[in-house]
């Protein structure tokens, strides 16, 4: 997806991280919270319709790194000093997105090792002039052999991406400011916390996605300070619709179309495979074999081809989540002293010293 940051072209222009030039006014400030809204409020209406598919999974990851590509924006305006406890909070919730990125990677991973045992049996099925019946069963097999590792489906999670968020939307209030706000710690706020309530979104879409968890998403209650929180709320209940309905169809593991689309046309395949192995088959079986074989690699193809997007899509978000928490370190660097031994306070008073960053 394009993210078009040129509401906020003064945040976004070349010398915005030069620490020389003037801070942003109040005036600067309040445009740019309203343009990150009307922004955003555009590229959620760009998940409409609502589709329970890889290509519109790699849309909703691309608001989210837009999202937080405006709270990046904002760090070199930000006093480290008076935002500790927003920046902490930060800090702690930005790690779940950070692990939400690596389950997604490693469901993604799962479908590429999945789509190797698929291309080496479609490879059985593809001899000329028809497959042998030994060929047949080599590719049941496989097919049988694939279903075992996922369990119900040919695809079917391993992990849980639920359990990675537990709605840090209901942890906003947490990040209360303490005394007088200043401006950009305002502005800052504003973007993180509809950051959090978009990421609390697209976690759920992606954990009933990928595991058909239920419950997994529900309700996000956004306040009425955030202008898109209407356009947030439809999008999300014609979601919450969709995906139930397409569970209720057969009670499916996996509600992702191009998985669907697979998992379909591998049970089809199987079927002639199956009759043919029983009682042997006309030539007329096994070019209907080879026909169906054809469209399931066709149909493997338009999958990795959507999850290598949604790979991309992922990639950008970790990349920036990644930067804003470096800015953030690198600035509690600066601001202590040679003297002073490096720590910081995170969440809840606990304190962790320079190693427990990381890179």
């Amino acid at each position: 997806m394009h993210i078009n940051l040129s509401s906020l072209s003064r945040l976004f222009s070349p010398g915005s991280g030069d620490k020389k030039e003037a801070k942003l006014t109040p005036e600067e400030l309040d445009s740019i919270s309203s343009s990150f809204d009307e922004s955003l409020l555009i590229h959620l209406r760009g998940l409409s319709p609502a589709s329970v598919s890889l290509a519109w999974l790699s849309s909703a990851v691309g608001v989210l790194n837009f999202a937080h590509s405006a709270v990046k924006s904002l760090l070199p305006n930000l006093e480290l000093d008076k935002a500790d406890s927003l920046l902490s909070w930060y800090f702690v919730e930005s790690m779940k997105v950070l692990d939400l990125c690596n389950c997604i990677s490693s469901e993604i991973a799962r479908l590429h090792r999945c789509h190797v045992k698929l291309r080496i049996t479609i490879e059985h099925l593809h001899s000329d002039p028809n497959p042998s019946e030994e060929e047949i069963r080599r590719a049941i097999n496989l097919l049988v052999d694939l279903e075992g590792e996922g369990g119900d489906g040919v695809v079917k999670s391993t992990g849980n991406i639920k359990e990675l968020i537990r709605d840090p939307a209901a942890s906003v209030g947490t990040s209360a400011p303490q005394g007088k706000v200043s401006p950009v710690e305002r502005a800052t706020r504003h973007m993180i916390h509809a950051a959090v309530f978009v990421t609390v979104f697209v976690a759920g879409v992606i954990s009933t996605a990928f595991h058909a968890s239920p419950g997994a998403l529900g309700h996000i209650h956004v306040p009425e300070e955030f202008p898109w929180r209407d356009s947030f709320h439809t999008i999300e209940m014609a979601v919450i619709a969709e995906l139930g309905r397409v569970q209720e169809k057969e009670r499916k593991t996996s509600v992702l179309k191009e998985i669907e689309d697979v998992e379909a046309r591998v049970r089809h395949l199987i079927e002639p495979m199956d009759e043919v192995t029983a009682s042997g088959g006309s030539g007329d079986m096994a070019e209907r074999i080879r026909e169906m074989a054809a469209a399931l690699e066709k149909a493997t193809g338009v999958l990795l081809e959507r999850a290598d997007r949604l790979t991309e899509a992922v990639d950008g978000l970790f990349e920036t989540v990644m930067e804003i928490r470096t800015k953030m370190t690198d600035g509690l660097r600066e601001r202590l002293s040679p003297e002073r031994p490096f720590e910081g306070v995170l969440c809840d008073g606990e304190k962790q010293s320079e190693s427990d960053f990381g890179d």
